[in-house]
């Protein structure tokens, strides 16, 4: 059975974003400047993690990062306030598991992530990042 959420075959999402987790943390090369990008990605095709608020969040992660090219370091500073759960008015995880997106097919997932070596590795999961970013802004007002 495929992923309801992503679509990735046999729902191998989960396994392959752990696999994905420990190779960046194991090798600098991997980890690079694509760890943002694999995290938010994966968590905008998986919604029934994250609050309406925390999908929207992720999703300007990513525009952030893709489009106005801010580096991980730069969102850091400037998000501090609003992500320290201190201070956030808006909750970021579900609680509940239930789907934000109801349905939506992603062209890509993270089974299109290559691991053969790290140039190919930050450009796939680049390439996954901004396909996700494209299929989420069509589905942004569509949310529950």
């Amino acid at each position: 059975m495929n992923c309801p959420e992503c679509g990735a075959v046999d729902s191998l999402c989960r396994t392959r974003f752990d696999e994905l987790m420990a190779l960046e943390f194991s090798d600098p090369a991997y980890f690079g400047t694509v760890h943002n990008l694999t995290v938010a990605t994966f968590m905008l095709q998986h919604s029934s993690k994250l609050t309406k608020e925390g999908w929207l969040y992720e999703r300007e992660l990513l525009r952030e990062f893709l489009v106005e090219n801010k580096s991980p370091s730069f969102i850091r500073k400037q998000n501090k306030d609003l992500v320290d759960s201190g201070k956030r008015k808006f909750k970021i995880t579900s609680k509940d598991g239930k789907r934000i997106i109801s349905k939506t097919t992603w062209k890509k997932t993270i089974l299109d992530v290559r691991t053969e070596n790290a140039e190919v590795y930050c450009g796939d999961i680049k390439a996954w990042a901004r396909s996700a970013l494209e299929d989420a802004e069509n589905v942004g007002d569509k949310i529950k």
